[in-house]
């Protein structure tokens, strides 16, 4: 009777083992090149198009401050040496207003260029995100992969953050 009852208990034992080295699925992971894509895509030549739009009537206001820059800089040599000093300070305050209007115009238009780029671009990377997604879901990928390691989508998983800070001694 022991030796059954042990046989029975060992039976069990591997059962449970096996079971749970069944029960565990694989993960699988996927990958791909979001640049290739982006490149092949439309909307990608349609967003660069508007930007490229968008750079050139930045670039003729650019120009155009730059011309009356220059203007007044040459009227204002031609007539120096004939202008009081009220009218010579007045002239070079001008000068300065239009010089510190371009600067501040050109660093704002670098700025809104960025952000234009941004924008136009996120249209394109959430329409990647949602087909990424649907692709994961209907092959049953856990995990999808840039080429370059941005994960773009995952499986329900643990956010094991808050035990890394805990290690890290971090603080909220």
């Amino acid at each position: 009777m022991k030796k059954r009852a042990i046989q029975v208990l060992a039976l069990a034992i591997m059962f449970s083992l096996t079971s749970s080295v069944f029960a565990q699925k694989a993960v699988k992971l996927g990958h791909f090149n979001s640049s290739e894509l982006i490149k092949r895509m439309p909307e990608s030549d349609s967003a660069q198009a508007t930007l490229k739009a968008y750079v050139e009537d930045i670039q003729k206001e650019l120009e155009g401050m730059q011309k009356e820059y220059q203007r007044l800089v040459d009227d204002y040599q031609a007539k120096e040496s004939q202008l009081s000093e009220l009218l010579k300070a007045n002239k070079q305050q001008e000068i300065k207003d239009v010089s510190n209007r371009y600067q501040a115009f050109q660093e704002k238009s670098q700025n809104d260029i960025q952000t234009k780029q941004t924008e136009l671009m996120q249209k394109i990377f959430d329409k990647i995100r949602g087909v990424v997604e649907q692709v994961a879901k209907d092959n049953h990928y856990d995990y999808v992969f840039e080429s370059n390691g941005i994960l773009w989508y995952s499986n329900d998983s643990d956010d094991i953050t808050p035990l890394i800070e805990k290690k890290l001694k971090l603080k909220k």
